[in-house]
């Protein structure tokens, strides 16, 4: 009756499996750096350190980016560009989808 058919696999087998790795995964990532944070108090420190420069890290290239598009819509002159965004989605039903901005 419950007989496994090797030939059918269950739909959420897969899934599971993720599923369950995943946790592991996170779970003993987790004691490592408990076990880390206590053989060296000064990791909290230097987690929190790098934690901030990477933040900052981030504003910094998003300002950027924002400081460029700034500079692309104030050089159009009169008339402005279209400022053009790709953006590609994965599946077999999905397309490329283009995006015009025109701002003034």
């Amino acid at each position: 009756m419950f007989e496994r058919n090797p030939y059918h696999k269950d739909i959420f087998d897969e899934g599971y499996k993720s599923l369950q790795k995943g946790i592991l995964l996170f779970g003993g990532s987790l004691v490592v750096l408990g076990i880390l944070i206590f053989m060296f108090p000064a990791l909290i420190g230097f987690m929190f350190a790098a934690f901030i420069l990477f933040v900052g890290a981030m504003f910094l290239a998003v300002g950027w980016k924002v400081w460029r598009f700034k500079k692309h819509l104030e050089s159009s002159g009169e008339e402005p560009k279209p400022f053009k965004a790709s953006f590609r989605t994965e599946g077999p039903h999905y397309t490329r989808r283009r995006i015009f901005v025109v701002m003034k």
